[in-house]
């Protein structure tokens, strides 16, 4: 038996030392080939800013603490980034190029920063999250849809957002989820006794207004939403994003600093990072665990029951976010309460038949198979073959007949799908949309850019500007926000 022991100790050490020495090629592997690949770091990769809110920090105990230290944020951003003439961007169309329209945008509209909408006699209150990487810009639409029905709207910028992506290199989940905390006490005071409170995010907002919602069943100092609005939300993501913070292990050793970040590409998008670090995939890996856990805790003595109604909004092709992870991770686990689940489909029309990959369509197909879902499911998808208009495709909860409502609405001429990224802007919307509307005097059609030519001829990847941007249906989400808010 000793003999045994002994061999299987030393099988053990041998694997362990292979695992070692695989984790090891992995960390060099990724800092030599992120030196290489990605260019030189500039100063909005490397700022810190000592300003940004922290979970904890003694100076902040309510969200009007949380909005004057963001001040202070702004005014030291200006001071140590935009008005240093060694640190500005040497590009036109740089975010930190002094005077450039995305300059402009990014520091002298309210959206890279936390704002509220009050209506003169407020009904109720909304608090709205962005995404990862993103800023408050993406909650304008639905901003304005709240407010124009008598809502006190908050809208959270997430610690870590609207300046610089380096201030995504250090922040952690814990610091959004605790902002969340203070704006949802503030938005909900604001709903008056009667009125209702409702919450809406996109993908990773979406997550943390989730995560927050589970803890406050059991927690009555954490208001309870009446209305979850989900756009995109990124409930589940590969289990390998563990290895994020693992791979990136050489990042202290400055030869090796590249290594901290993912991507690193010119900043010209006023309201959006491009470059993308490390740490901010390992943070969402974070919140999307934090979240299982929760849900589990909640399930075994029955608190789901109590969840508000959730409205999810979901693009059946994305890139982040898998449908079948939406539907298995959340709603699947919910007793019956009128959610629903709202998927727009991949364009169907017979041109485009043999183009599209088919692991969407399998996605789809298993929602379709289940019958018994506790969730109403609505489809929006082309009325047939032959046709570009599109129509809404209904089954209720447990339910397996399908009402067809004809919209309104059309696939745009080369659109074949909506993204992760398209399902909060509208296709109007003045940066993002197909067909931007504006009302001053900046100019800056990120989503109407006219993307054809060669790989390789653009400083950023061609598919970043062919990328859909905004939602040509997205009529669907106003009229559901709209009815449900009432």
């Amino acid at each position: 038996m000793r003999a045994l022991a002994r061999r299987l100790l030393k099988w053990l050490v041998r694997l362990l030392a292979l695992g070692a020495a695989v984790v090891a090629t992995i960390v060099l592997v990724f800092a030599f080939q992120a030196r290489l690949r990605l260019p030189d770091l500039n100063a909005w990769h490397r700022l810190r800013l000592h300003e940004e809110f922290q979970e904890g920090r003694d100076d902040v105990r309510s969200f009007g603490d949380y909005l004057h230290l963001e001040e202070r944020m702004f005014a030291e951003l200006r001071s140590r980034l935009t008005g240093d003439p060694g640190s500005v961007d040497p590009y036109a169309l740089g975010r930190y190029h002094p005077g450039s329209v995305p300059s402009q945008l990014a520091f002298e509209t309210l959206y890279n920063r936390s704002y509220e909408l009050t209506p003169p006699e407020p009904k109720g209150a909304a608090l709205l999250v962005h995404g990862l990487s993103d800023s408050p810009y993406s909650m304008r639409a639905l901003a304005g849809i709240l407010h124009a029905r008598g809502y006190h709207v908050v809208v959270l910028r997430m610690p870590g957002h609207g300046t610089t992506p380096s201030m995504l290199r250090d922040v952690d989940w814990e610091d959004w989820y605790a902002a969340v905390v203070l704006a949802a006490k503030h938005a909900a005071a604001r709903a008056g006794p009667e009125g209702l409170f409702v919450a809406g995010g996109h993908s990773t907002g979406a997550a943390l207004l989730t995560l927050y919602s589970v803890r406050a069943l059991d927690d009555p100092d954490l208001p309870l939403p009446d209305r979850l609005y989900l756009l995109s939300p990124a409930i589940g993501i590969s289990d390998f994003a563990f290895l994020t913070n693992i791979v990136s292990g050489l990042s202290f050793i400055p030869w090796f600093e590249k290594s901290k970040w993912m991507d690193v590409l010119p900043e010209y998008d006023p309201y959006k990072y491009n470059s993308f670090p490390v740490n901010a995939a390992n943070q969402i890996y974070h919140v999307t665990r934090e979240l299982r856990r929760a849900l589990d805790a909640a399930a075994v003595d029955d608190r789901l029951e109590r969840m508000p109604r959730i409205f999810v909004f979901h693009s059946l092709v994305d890139a982040t976010v898998k449908t079948v992870e939406v539907v298995r991770g959340l709603l699947a686990r919910l007793p019956s309460r009128g959610h629903e689940l709202v998927v727009f489909d991949v364009n169907r029309h017979q041109a485009l038949q043999g183009l599209i990959a088919p692991a969407p369509i399998e996605y789809l197909e298993r929602i379709r198979a289940a019958v018994d879902l506790p969730f109403r499911v609505t489809l929006i998808a082309n009325r047939d073959a032959t046709s570009l208009e599109v129509a809404a495709y209904s089954r209720e909860a447990g339910g397996s007949d399908v009402r067809v409502e004809p919209l309104p609405l059309s696939w745009p001429a080369g659109v074949f799908s909506l993204g992760h990224v398209a399902i909060p802007f509208p296709p109007d919307d003045p940066v993002y949309g197909l067909a931007p509307v504006h009302a001053g005097r900046l100019r800056f059609e990120l989503g109407a850019f006219p993307a054809r030519g060669e790989s390789g001829a653009l400083m950023v990847p061609l598919g970043m500007l062919a990328r859909l941007r905004s939602n040509p249906f997205f009529d669907v989400i106003r009229s559901k926000v709209e009815d449900s808010s009432r």
